[in-house]
């Protein structure tokens, strides 16, 4: 699906390139409305719809919840049929007249009124007290919607479900992984790869970044020692390399949607990283989990594949390196360099390369999302620095200044190599 900011820029440059005489008028109408016909970005009156029915839904809830204790059960369960049939009644009808975002409204109104129908039945009768149970109740009903009626929004609820029942049977199991999750997810992760819906696909990555970040247990989170942190890096890289192969290489809408959430991931685990680095009481040799290991070994690969498979190498060879490097700051850890001033300084300048690699990336392939998280990854490395400086005052100075003419240094011959390149093609006819 054509974003937003990508429809502007499109619209700006074909004006460019119109007045410059590369595209001729005709042919930029002949793009507009190739545009037009795919459609894309927010259907506005299918957007009010679900918001008014939302609102129906609301003042139905809470007139019944006034008058509740007077309303007898068999009522109370007609009740909760009429809606529900009512709502995937107008669901079918708007579907028939090709209103596919009102039927999507309508369909994801049903839902909701079917999550609320199993939590008033269970509080109706009684029910043992099991909302992870409640939950895959729902995420079920929800995914029988979102097939049937290929209701997004249906499909959305799903995947909270999902993920609300694994989480709660991951709490009840003191932190073991929870391997069910995987039944009830990859029918959904399949319907969400079927989907042109770019909140379907950002829910379903977070669904899975959430169900990663749960193995590592309870025990790992309260101490949140650093074979954490290196799970996480691992994961976020894998994610990030995931994403960047599938936007360059015009994969799947739904693996792009992991980039964005692995570089969330890999700017948080680098710059705690670097502030436990440099604080003189964390600062200590850490210890790999076998978690690690295997995080690892999914990363790497798909980072050396993300290099070699990727065709733009302005945009994927920076970007491999900088997630190589980011896989080498926990080796560090653990293996004690850390501890030393050596390592602090090797590790800040990793860090500060990886925001670097990042940026470059970013603009070699046009990718802005890049741009921005590496130049957010940088900024808060600078200000942890000088938050927590590197030895003394002094040896933070050196430290910023040798990095400042070592960039300055590689801007200038990367000017100069690409003039070079350019000349032949300004002499060509």
């Amino acid at each position: 699906m054509l974003t937003g900011s990508y429809r502007k820029r499109l619209e700006a440059d074909l004006g460019r390139w119109v007045g410059e005489g590369l595209v001729s008028p005709e042919s930029a109408a002949t793009i507009r409305r190739s545009l037009a016909q795919e459609g894309g970005g927010f259907k506005l009156p299918a957007l009010i719809g679900l918001f008014g029915g939302l609102l129906i839904a609301s003042s139905v809830s809470a007139f019944v919840a006034a008058n509740w204790e007077e309303i007898p059960r068999v009522a109370k369960l007609v009740m909760i049929l009429l809606g529900l049939a009512g709502a995937l009644g107008i669901t079918a009808r708007l579907q028939n007249r090709g209103s596919t975002g009102g039927a999507d409204a309508a369909a994801t109104c049903g839902t909701l009124i079917f999550a609320a129908g199993v939590a008033l039945v269970g509080q109706m009768y009684h029910l043992p007290t099991d909302w992870p149970g409640g939950a895959l109740l729902v995420a079920l009903g929800a995914l029988i919607v979102a097939c049937l009626l290929r209701s997004n929004g249906a499909l959305i609820i799903a995947i909270v479900a999902i993920g609300c029942w694994a989480g709660g049977r991951w709490d009840e199991g003191e932190g073991r992984a929870h391997l069910l999750f995987w039944l009830p997810f990859l029918p959904a992760l399949w319907l969400a790869a079927t989907r042109h819906n770019r909140l379907v696909h950002h829910v379903a990555a977070l669904a899975l970044l959430g169900w990663f970040a749960t193995l590592p247990g309870q025990p790992a989170f309260l101490r949140f020692d650093y074979g954490l942190l290196a799970y996480g890096l691992a994961v976020s890289t894998l994610f990030v390399a995931l994403g960047a192969l599938a936007l360059e290489r015009g994969g799947p809408g739904l693996l792009t949607a992991f980039l964005p959430w692995g570089l969330i991931g890999l700017i948080l685990s680098l710059n705690f990283e670097l502030i436990r680095i440099l604080d003189p009481s964390e600062a200590k040799a850490g210890t790999a989990h076998s978690l690690n290991y295997v995080a690892y070994a999914l990363a790497l690969p798909a980072v050396v594949g993300f290099g070699l498979l990727a065709r733009e190498r302005r945009f994927a060879w920076p970007l491999a390196a900088a997630l190589v490097m980011s896989l080498l700051v926990p080796v560090l850890f653990w293996s004690g360099g850390a501890v030393s001033m050596a390592g602090k300084i090797v590790v800040a300048a990793l860090i500060l390369s990886i925001a670097i690699g990042v940026v470059v990336a970013g603009a070699g392939g046009g990718v802005r999302r890049l741009s921005i998280a590496g130049s957010l990854l940088f900024a808060i490395a600078v200000v942890t620095l000088l938050w927590q400086t590197i030895g003394t005052l002094l040896d933070q100075s050196l430290f910023f200044l040798v990095g400042g003419a070592a960039l300055i240094a590689i801007a200038s011959g990367m000017r100069r190599l690409l003039a070079k390149f350019s000349k032949p093609m300004e002499a060509a006819p």
